[in-house]
């Protein structure tokens, strides 16, 4: 039986993968930076405060309630996807601008899509346990639940 969570869409695409959910906000750009100056094929968890330190987050559905936002998160989130080392997609409760620029940058100067589904409860996104399989459609704003 699959469950339909619909919400808005802050960038294209559609994808399908693993869910990897965390309750703590997330900052990508103190997770992932060190992966991108590592050259890494992996993009484990940096942020040693975080509950996914040393979690492999690559190609997986990246679940958490915000972002920890920086200046740099859009630039850090559009290194990601252009290396294709980070996570296929993001589905938080409240997203924000640096974040979706990112994702949006890499649609226009790449043609790469990453979605990101924003406005969608926590409380039911973190029903969602690790490795669930999991589609996002940024294209239409919802997340199904496989």
């Amino acid at each position: 039986m699959t469950k339909i969570l619909k919400g808005r869409s802050l960038s294209n695409g559609i994808v399908e993968g693993e869910a990897i959910v965390t309750k703590q906000p997330f900052s990508i750009s103190a997770a992932f930076t060190f992966a991108l100056i590592q050259k890494s094929k992996k993009c484990k968890v940096a942020d040693r405060t975080h509950e996914l330190y040393k979690k492999d987050v690559k190609d997986k559905i990246l679940i958490f309630p915000y972002p920890i936002g920086t200046t740099t998160l859009g630039f850090v989130l559009l290194e990601t996807i252009v290396r294709k080392m980070g996570p296929k997609a993001i589905v938080c409760e409240k997203g924000e601008p640096l974040m979706s620029s990112g994702a949006v940058a890499a649609e226009i100067f790449f043609d790469l899509k990453f979605p990101i589904i924003d406005q969608i409860d926590f409380s039911e996104l973190e029903k969602i346990e690790n490795n669930t399989i999991v589609k996002v459609n940024g294209d239409e704003g919802y997340i199904e639940i496989l």
